[in-house]
């Protein structure tokens, strides 16, 4: 199968001019500029509401109101239904209450209860700050009908982290013409300018059931639901009260171990763990952790490696996920590819698969004097096979000649201990609500030098440039990853490359029918060597669609050419000599609306691989009837046939949470796969008492499964369970 994907591309691209999408009615305002503002009203303590999802307390009748929203999704009109959305503030806590008026409040989606569920798939509101007002990231709060909330820490040009976590208040209750919904945020529980004139405020009503999204700033289809770049203001927030700025948070845990190889071997302890935080300013917050507790850290999704690189896993720890949007590097750069990122958290705690103590830790992050800056130091501990290492890392960053963004970045510290290994880095964020005349444009720029004693001192440079728009979205980017590129605390899986990367999509947005839009556009990867070498092309075509229900078709044609220098291995021990390769391919995927109570996310693949073939499909089923219940069924397989022999490689898991209040849920992991015949089982039960008081119990346990057969081969390896109470203190 051979393409030339970069003609048919071109050929699309000339048609696509002679069409012109179809929007539906455009409001009077230039959205470009528009940047509405709100000042909530300040209300005496003994005004505040009780936060109980029912709008009938008076301070509701005082408060600033929010009425003009416009719908973004699946065209820019006036909405069909209303939305007001009041703000009031005592010294202590922000206060926002939502009535969202239905005309069809029978069909209103409310299907999610759990703590950082995702809410997103419910009829919700989503009320976002920018406290330092950078127009990048900030703080996402997201409320359904039910009262179910999830916390989100926004990050610059990357999905929000959701493990973030911080005490506040909701609650909501379904009425006969909507739903209304309460929220209380203390001003203890973030970080801001206490000077700032404003806060960026983003406020997102998802009409799930009719696949609506309305909005009260950022009216932009290309603009996502968090995305400060066009948000609104929120102005007069002053004399509000941070306490003394002190936060405890103490932890014991009893965990209780068991080794099913025999000698049996059981074994029961008490860790306690500890974390202080200091507010110096309402920006700044310092951070003091002794044993550092990870027991409810979810499993990582399995993957095996069918490739030449290493695969790459992304944070699940909340102690690194807290503040990691003060640690970000390069914008957009590594967003799609990690590959020469100078911090990974998961170097700190994980070396070569094994898990590492960390016996204490110190970090700084937040914004002072117009900077802001994460800095830590993470103390890891001794095992029989590492000694203990101090590893560092501080990134800084400025706003300037406005929207745009300068920063600097360095790590020092090996987990290993087998080099003395640093690093310095600076990036720039250039960015322009309208380039020429047209849609937004933004460009990131990066340098990186690796410095060791164990290999050259080495570094790594790139440019990206996105232009992402709606109708239309391109990206051009070049990286050089140097030989000897190799920070201890980063990720390389590809040294000694240069590579190019463009893509570009056209979309067409269609008003009323069957679409909500289609789409077509081509990728490009090229990496050669550092002599210019060519060592991977890849082209494709894709083509998408997505129905005025939100379901998606993809189709991909895929050109690829592979040149392997260096042998590698495949599981089953099959060899992939050195060669020059053509891996040409055929992909298409579904995945329905996720806002159904059941629905399905499935793909095919073939290809040619290696001088022979790989096809594979995944299928994902999801299940949620009710608020109770959320269950998630998976497998994959893909099934390879090259000159050295074949090989099946398959996964399957189960996930599940039962939900018995906004507050409690169990939830459970299971996986297995057939190259490793290991089962894993992870139950974990949080219980969330009062707002600074959690219960949480979990359960472990990894078995193999050697030949397939269960009921004769299952032998136990090890089970854990841990039952730890927490509290918070606040001074």
């Amino acid at each position: 199968m051979r393409l030339n994907i970069a003609i048919l591309g071109a050929a699309l691209t000339a048609a696509s001019l002679l069409f012109l999408p179809a929007y539906g009615q455009t409001p009077e305002r230039d959205f470009a500029t528009y940047r509405p503002s709100v000042e909530p009203t300040r209300i005496e303590a003994s005004e505040a509401p009780k936060i109980d999802g029912v709008l009938d307390d008076p301070v509701w009748q005082k408060a600033a109101k929010l009425t003009e929203f416009y719908q973004v999704e699946p065209t820019i009109e006036d909405p069909a239904v209303e939305t007001v959305v009041y703000l009031a503030y005592t010294e202590d806590e922000l206060y926002v209450a939502v009535q969202a008026f239905d005309d069809e409040p029978d069909n209103i989606r409310a299907t999610v209860m759990q703590r950082d569920g995702d809410v997103w798939r419910d009829d919700m509101i989503r009320f976002y700050i920018d406290p330092f007002d950078t127009g990048l990231s900030g703080f996402g709060f997201d409320v359904n009908s039910l009262g179910a909330r999830a916390d989100r820490l926004i990050q610059p040009n990357r999905l929000p982290i959701n493990a973030w976590d911080i005490i506040w208040g909701s609650a909501g209750k379904r009425t006969d013409d909507g739903w209304t919904a309460e929220i209380s945020i203390p001003f203890r529980s973030i970080n801001f300018d206490p000077q700032a004139d404003a806060w960026g405020l983003l406020v997102t009503r998802q009409r799930s059931h009719k696949n609506e999204q309305i909005r009260w700033a950022g009216i932009d289809q290309s603009l996502n639901p968090f995305n400060f770049t066009r948000s609104g203001r929120l102005v007069g927030i002053k004399d509000v009260n941070k306490g003394r700025g002190l936060e405890v948070d103490l932890q014991a845990a009893l965990i209780g171990t068991r080794d099913w190889m025999r000698p049996r071997d059981d074994e029961y302890e008490i860790e306690p763990s500890g974390t202080l935080r200091y507010q110096f300013t309402s920006g700044l917050t310092g951070l003091l952790t002794v044993n550092t507790d990870f027991s409810d850290t979810p499993l990582d999704n399995r993957e095996i490696n069918t490739g030449r690189f290493s695969l790459f896993f992304p944070e699940t720890r909340d102690f690194f996920l807290q503040d990691a949007a003060f640690f970000e590097f390069g914008g957009d750069a590594f967003n799609r590819s990690p590959n020469g990122r100078p911090f990974f958290s998961r170097r700190i705690g994980i070396v070569r698969g094994e898990n590492v103590p960390l016996d204490g830790g110190i970090k700084l992050s937040g914004e002072y004097a117009g900077f802001e800056m994460g800095i830590l130091s993470a103390f890891a501990g001794e095992t029989d096979t590492l000694d203990q290492q101090t590893l560092s890392v501080a990134r800084v960053t400025r706003n300037v000649f406005g929207d745009d963004r300068i920063g600097f970045v360095a790590t020092a510290g090996d987990p290993t201990g087998e080099s003395e290994n640093s690093l310095v880095g600076f990036d720039y964020l250039y960015q322009t609500p309208s380039f020429m005349g047209g849609g937004r444009l933004q460009a990131d720029v990066f340098y990186q030098a690796s410095f060791s004693d164990v290999v050259e001192d080495d570094d790594s440079f790139g440019v990206r440039v996105d232009y992402p728009n709606d109708a239309w979205n391109w990206t051009l980017e070049y990286r050089q990853i140097g030989e000897d590129f190799d920070p201890a605390l980063g990720f390389v899986n590809r040294p000694g490359t240069n590579t190019y990367e463009g893509r570009w999509h056209r979309r067409f947005r269609q008003s009323g029918g069957p679409l909500r839009f289609w789409q077509f556009g081509t990728e490009h990867d090229h990496v050669t060597n550092l002599d210019g070498d060519l060592e991977t092309r890849e082209d494709s075509l894709n083509f998408e669609i997505e129905t005025a229900g939100t379901d998606m078709i993809q189709l991909s044609l895929s050109d690829v050419e592979e040149r392997v220098d260096v042998p590698f291995g495949l599981p089953g021990g099959l060899i992939i000599p050195a060669g020059e390769y053509g891996n040409d391919g055929v992909s298409i995927s579904l995945e329905s609306a996720r806002t159904r109570p059941y629905g399905i996310r499935a793909s095919v693949e073939k290809r040619d691989f290696f001088g022979g073939e790989a096809e594979g499909f995944d299928i994902d089923l999801l299940m949620r009837p009710n608020p109770y219940l959320d269950l998630q069924i998976s497998y994959e397989r893909e099934d390879i046939s090259v000159p050295a022999g074949d090989v099946s490689v398959q996964i399957g898991s189960i996930e599940t949470v039962v939900n018995f209040s906004p507050d409690l849920s169990i939830s459970t992991q299971t996986q297995y796969d057939n190259q490793s015949e290991s089962l894993s089982f992870f139950g974990r039960m949080r219980w969330e008492v009062r707002p600074q008081t959690e219960l949480f119990v979990s359960l472990a346990h990894g078995a193999l499964i050697e030949g397939g057969d269960f009921g004769r081969n299952f032998r136990s390896l090890q089970s854990r369970s841990i039952i730890r109470l927490g509290n918070t203190f606040r001074y």
